[in-house]
């Protein structure tokens, strides 16, 4: 009777000290997740959703919000998203116009815009400097694919408001397709879903495949560069610190998966989810299967390379999209993803 009497008072205390306020379970944290509406930038995110590493950080994704950087720039800056992932290129514009950006873990390390041209136009187009005269679709002034259109003008000798036609059309899959087979673009910068698509339908051809690892030197200097980043705000890094911790810890580990996993194991698992199936709908497995076979070597393990930063730094003096330099300390937050060793 005693041994009774002592088991349901220890069954007590423990229940008291699960109950206490201190030692309470915490709450997930839920929000809205803005990424880009392509699979490079965008899917450790899926992956990371899909396998349940969010969740398992104490975040409750509740919509996955695919759009262009340019838009997911202004959602963050005024607010109304804590989190999202863009082309690092929005973080010093974004800081130079007064905005407290900062990136803080890394979702893709290549540059990821290719140039594809449609194909009634494969024996007149074969360089960038053919595209003279042309329209170019990119998805909106200010955005990834509108500077990295302006690189390759410039660097083939074009001058991009004079030579050519730059034709804003948004990121939507279906209607980047589209503008390729209907002839209303000549050229289009962008990649996947649309490149391999377009590619194997014979739509495009693509011309500048900047997923060669020489082609990126060519254009780029090296194969290496920051071009993806989770983002948030200075005043998120102040007063979430731990929030932001389980959103770098997340996206680390659904990368880990992307990097372990084959290209079909990575597609079955996003296609297994409704939430994470939207950017693969109409898209079938085997060519989905390509697609990350193409790109897969663009994930990391998160960290922040500074050298990639600066890469993509010259570049954007160079072209004329910013005027002066932001540092990487301003820019990024290491302290979760660390900096990379290179």
């Amino acid at each position: 009777m005693r041994t009774v009497r002592l088991l349901a008072l220890l069954v007590l205390l423990v229940g008291g000290m699960l109950a206490a306020p201190g030692r309470a379970q915490r709450a997930p944290v839920q929000l809205d997740l803005p990424t880009i509406a392509a699979y490079e930038a965008s899917l450790s995110v899926l992956v990371a959703e899909a396998a349940g590493h969010f969740r398992g950080e104490g975040v409750e994704v509740g919509r996955l919000i695919f759009a262009g950087g340019t838009a997911i720039r202004n959602l963050l800056i005024g607010g109304r998203v804590p989190f999202a992932v863009l082309g690092t290129e929005h973080i010093p514009l974004a800081r130079l116009a007064g905005a407290p950006l900062k990136g803080v873990v890394a979702t893709y390390d290549l540059p990821n815009i290719a140039l594809l041209v449609r194909s009634g136009l494969r024996n007149e187009v074969k360089t960038v400097a053919d595209l003279r005269g042309r329209t170019v679709g990119i998805s909106a002034p200010g955005s990834y694919s509108w500077s990295m259109t302006l690189t390759y003008l410039k660097k083939a000798g074009l001058d991009p408001e004079r030579d050519v036609r730059l034709l804003p059309i948004g990121t939507d899959p279906g209607v980047l397709y589209t503008a390729l087979q209907t002839g209303r673009v000549d050229a289009l910068a962008w990649s996947e879903p649309v490149m391999s698509r377009a590619e194997q339908d014979g739509v495009a051809y693509v011309l500048v495949n900047i997923f060669d690892r020489n082609v990126a030197r060519r254009w780029m200097g090296t194969d290496r560069v920051l071009s993806n980043v989770l983002a948030t705000t200075e005043g998120v890094i102040r007063t979430q610190p731990d929030t932001v911790a389980a959103m770098v810890a997340a996206i680390q580990k659904g990368l880990a998966y992307i990097r372990s996993h084959s290209s079909e194991e990575i597609v079955r698992l996003v296609t297994g989810n409704p939430k994470t199936n939207q950017l693969f709908q109409g898209v079938p497995p085997d060519l989905a299967s390509k697609m990350i076979n193409r790109i897969r070597h663009g994930y990391g393990t998160g960290c922040l390379s500074r050298s990639g930063y600066e890469v993509e730094m010259r570049r954007m003096m160079d072209t004329g999209v910013i005027r002066q330099p932001v540092g990487f300390e301003e820019a990024l937050e290491p302290r979760w993803a660390g900096v990379c060793p290179r």
